[in-house]
């Protein structure tokens, strides 16, 4: 396929996974494949909750009650997304969350040593960059440009395309044809806000990391996470013309969960997050697979598709 090089990240939807190394139990009783199968599927955004260590920090839900998994050490998981990614050189971009878990009953150590820390950050850094080099990475230096921040870099891209010039000027999401093959590495900070605090005197959150959270107008505001786009319309609607990426968690065993993921696909939501990729014969897994095949897993996005991206929701606009 011919990739048009005015194609950027922002330009698509994607699907991807919560929890995603997560293997089902009494209580929580979905389950996600291996990594690598997920990308096999089509998948293109993981989520790996982080429970921290001295040195090597582990994935897994909850303590105690919730933590089978598929990948125990992060690094197994990274490995595994590594070698994929060798083995499919040519792949869409693949979003790569962490979220550290600082809540008691998710885990009892952190919260006692007062949270997130930028040392953790760091340490994270550093575990990817045992495994990925700087060149398979898209970091959230290099879309902020010469820009004072990211937010104002997105906004400019933006406003440059929406009076008709789609050059890419070193700034902002870059080209998909560019992005091929490479990883971002996200930081997920929606359930604890600790990122706005650390933010100015920890270089890797400066420099390195994604934020998603829920905020809009921070310096790092790039990927914000949405929770019903029902009655956030107007916000969606805001958000792509300041260039930011939306993503959405539509969990699992919701009776709404199919007519809430027609809405995420409409209203422009660049990442859908599920726990229903490969599952029972449903119509939002039929639609999952249909729209995000292995073979092609992206979508022009509902809101910010240019005239000149082809690949649509053909079956939704009947």
């Amino acid at each position: 396929m011919i990739i048009d090089p005015r194609l950027k990240l922002h330009h698509f939807t994607l699907s991807g996974t919560h929890n995603s190394y997560h293997k089902a139990n009494i209580i929580a009783q979905y389950e996600h494949t291996k990594l690598e199968s997920q990308l096999d599927a089509g998948v293109r955004q993981f989520e790996l909750d982080i429970h921290l260590m001295e040195n090597y920090d582990v994935i897994y839900h909850l303590q105690l009650f919730d933590d089978k998994t598929n990948c125990y050490c992060l690094s197994q998981c990274l490995l595994r997304i590594r070698r994929w990614s060798i083995m499919n050189p040519t792949h869409h971009p693949i979003f790569l969350f962490f979220e550290i878990k600082q809540k008691f009953y998710e885990d009892m150590f952190t919260p006692l040593t007062g949270g997130m820390q930028c040392r953790h950050i760091q340490n994270i850094k550093r575990q990817l960059l045992e495994v990925f080099s700087n060149e398979s990475l898209i970091l959230s230096e290099q879309v902020r440009g010469s820009h004072s921040s990211l937010r104002l870099a997105l906004k400019q891209q933006r406003d440059n395309e929406l009076n008709g010039s789609y050059t890419y000027d070193e700034y902002g999401w870059p080209p998909l044809i560019s992005s091929l093959g490479k990883i971002l590495p996200v930081i997920l900070d929606e359930a604890y806000n600790r990122a706005v605090e650390l933010f100015n005197n920890c270089e890797p959150l400066m420099n390195f990391f994604f934020i998603a959270q829920a905020a809009l107008n921070r310096p790092y505001s790039s990927i914000v996470c949405v929770s019903n786009p029902l009655t956030q319309q107007q916000q969606l609607i805001e958000n792509a013309n300041n260039g930011l990426i939306t993503r959405i968690l539509l969990g699992y065993g919701s009776q709404q969960l199919f007519e809430n993921y027609k809405l995420a696909l409409k209203y422009g939501i660049h990442i859908i997050s599920t726990d229903s990729v490969q599952c029972d014969d449903t119509p939002l897994c039929r639609s999952i697979a249909t729209h995000f095949s292995a073979s092609s897993p992206v979508l022009c996005n509902r809101l910010t598709r240019p005239t000149f991206c082809n690949r649509t929701f053909s079956d939704l606009d009947e």
